[in-house]
């Protein structure tokens, strides 16, 4: 009997391929499976850089995860990924502008860190969704 397997090729690659290279996602060959996932639900300070938030993980002590998140202004439609700005306004000339930057997101052995800048004026409330990967 084969083992039955779930296989997404690149494009140009066939499905049938051998070479794992070829493959986005192939459930025969070690790929990150998401372990751990959750919301937070935060309030960005008014005119603040450098604002950090935790969530504990409940992963084995010791452990240092492999972590994602998205953000959403609450106010927004659209997400930002961390390294990335909540795009408010986009033009040919000025490119992109926005007053909430999702910095980055880390795990040390105990939290999951969020790291958000806030250029508005006033208060920002922002959703995270985060995974945890092994």
């Amino acid at each position: 009997m084969t083992q039955q397997v779930v296989k997404v090729a690149k494009k140009g690659k066939s499905a049938f391929s051998t070479d794992p290279n070829d493959f986005v996602f192939h459930s025969a060959y070690n790929t990150f499976k998401i372990i751990e996932e959750g919301t937070k639900e935060i309030t960005l300070a008014a005119s603040t850089d450098d604002q950090t938030f935790t969530e504990a993980h409940t992963l084995e002590p010791f452990t240092i995860p492999i972590v994602t998140a998205f953000a959403k202004r609450d106010a927004a439609s659209q997400v930002f990924a961390p390294n990335g700005i909540d795009v408010e306004l986009w033009s040919a000339k000025g490119g992109m502008s926005g007053d909430v930057t999702f910095n980055y997101v880390q795990a040390d052995k105990d939290n999951i860190i969020f790291n958000f800048d806030n250029a508005d004026g006033s208060t920002v409330a922002v959703t995270i969704r985060y995974f945890i990967l092994g």
